[in-house]
């Protein structure tokens, strides 16, 4: 009987791309599958933020570009992580963690330009102001401190705003599914945060299990691949939230909206209808948006 299992080797192979230069080395042994790809699982666990921009983009409801800069930017996250890990190069290392600043700060901007109206452009301007002086600030000081606690800052400030324009929403099936939605991408996100802490602080004992279960059972221990996964799941899930939410609280049209679930786990908005502005000769439409 023939079976697929085949030991880890005890130490990293050659690189194609020369001696590592990023500060940060994750829980995989380098360049045991290939020399072109440092780390294996870490690599091709960022397709799905690929497959997931993509998915985003081509099942839009909204007629609305910040939505799909928001889609578009959650493809080139996964597109730096996958150079980075695939070189650990600090060049590389730079496009994997400014993406996510930029992407972060596009769902922020989602969010807070529902209340400006028209007044946003000043927004926009702070946003990429900011931005660019945490680029020029990462490239200088070497190191990503700056870049965690402006990343942290921008989620807490999306979260908070996520809930406080929910509470504007009126439909009770409509607040209903954002309630779900906005519970299933928390519980990806958080369950991400475990698994990355745990890859961080135990990787001698996850390396002691990978080695006892050989290849390709030990793929399931790579937690950062599982990180990669998880957040993916659950930032896609806020970005489909925002979209629902900038729908509800934006759109003009009379529409009626739902939630659609692609294989019970991966989301996105869907209208049934569409009248134009002023066809509806006074009939109240079955979903309201906006509190009157």
């Amino acid at each position: 009987m023939v079976t697929m299992n085949w030991a880890y080797p005890k130490e990293g192979g050659i690189s194609a791309w020369g001696p590592r230069t990023s500060t940060m080395n994750f829980c995989e042994i380098d360049y045991y599958m290939t020399s072109y790809i440092a780390e294996f699982i870490n690599t091709i666990s960022n397709l799905l933020y690929i497959y997931l921009a993509w998915y985003g983009m081509m099942h839009s409801a909204a007629d609305d570009p910040v939505v799909m800069w928001s889609y578009g930017l959650l493809g080139v996250v996964g597109m730096g992580s996958f150079m980075f890990h695939a070189s650990l190069k600090y060049s590389t290392q730079m496009v994997d963690e400014l993406s996510m600043l930029y992407a972060t700060a596009t769902v922020v901007y989602a969010l807070y330009d529902v209340d400006l109206r028209g007044r946003s452009l000043w927004l926009g301007g702070v946003l990429s102001s900011a931005m660019l002086t945490m680029t020029f600030a990462h490239h200088y000081r070497g190191e990503s401190s700056l870049h965690r606690l402006c990343f942290g800052v921008m989620i807490v400030l999306v979260w908070y705003k996520c809930l406080s324009l929910m509470k504007r929403v009126t439909d009770v099936r409509v607040k209903g599914e954002m309630t779900t939605l906005w519970r299933v991408g928390a519980f990806f996100f958080f369950s991400g945060y475990m698994v990355w802490l745990v890859d961080m602080f135990r990787c001698e004992d996850l390396l002691r299990m990978r080695a006892t279960m050989g290849m390709p059972a030990g793929f399931v221990l790579e937690l950062h691949g599982w990180w990669h996964i998880l957040t993916a799941l659950g930032v896609y899930d806020y970005m489909v939230f925002v979209e629902y939410l900038r729908l509800a609280l934006l759109d003009e049209r009379s529409v009626r909206v739902r939630l659609v679930w692609k294989a019970k786990i991966v989301p996105h908005v869907a209208i049934d209808e569409v009248e134009g502005k002023g066809k509806g000769k006074g009939k109240e439409k079955e979903c309201r948006w906006r509190e009157s």
